[in-house]
């Protein structure tokens, strides 16, 4: 008898409701209006961001390999078709700009190239590989590094071109140097991102 009469005071008792009041989702008011509610303003002040980097980070020297095949007495070390030539990096660009402003990309040397030098940049892609938006069009050709700036890159916007090797810009340097000389100790070639006028 204790069973069945444990048995009805489970049914009894399901037979009332001590749930929470029913949501009605038919009736917007009863989800827009009831219940707890709260909210705050979200503002975001974010200013320009204007990063370029040349890439492998770690070692990026950039160094011309001599081929000992080209040699001869008499002729000049680095009297190859056209020079030395070194590809093996890559320049990165991350750009957010409140969207007025456009970029250049600059390159030149931090100091005078000694006579009898001539290093030239050119970006071998014209149109950035990996990542988004709007980083800029390669100047085409190549151009004679100094220390005066020349742009490189035009009309950078709001995007970026990915980080490391094989994104970005692909870099050729190319080396005459009839002389035989050494590039001074500290010499650097530098980029940077101005504002377009």
């Amino acid at each position: 008898m204790k069973k069945v009469m444990f048995l009805l005071v489970i049914v009894f008792s399901s037979m009332y409701s001590f749930g929470q009041e029913t949501l009605d989702a038919s009736d917007p008011n009863s989800f827009i209006f009831g219940g707890d509610q709260g909210f705050h303003f979200l503002t975001m002040n974010l200013l320009d961001i204007n990063l370029i980097d040349v890439e492998p980070e770690f070692n990026n020297a950039v160094s011309f390999a001599i081929d000992p095949s080209t040699l001869e007495a008499g002729e000049p070390i680095f009297s190859g078709a056209g020079g030395a030539i070194n590809e093996d990096l890559w320049l990165n660009i991350t750009s957010r700009t409140n969207g007025v402003a456009t970029y250049n990309a600059f390159v030149s040397s931090n100091q005078p190239v000694p006579a009898g030098f001539e290093l030239k940049v050119e970006i071998l892609n014209a149109q950035s590989v990996g990542g988004t938006g709007i980083t800029g069009n390669a100047v085409l050709g190549e151009i004679i590094i100094s220390d005066t700036p020349a742009v490189i890159i035009t009309g950078i916007e709001k995007g970026y071109t990915d980080d490391g090797v094989n994104k970005g810009f692909q870099l050729r340097y190319v080396i005459n140097n009839s002389g035989g000389g050494s590039l001074p100790v500290g010499f650097e070639i530098v980029y940077e991102l101005i504002v377009q006028n």
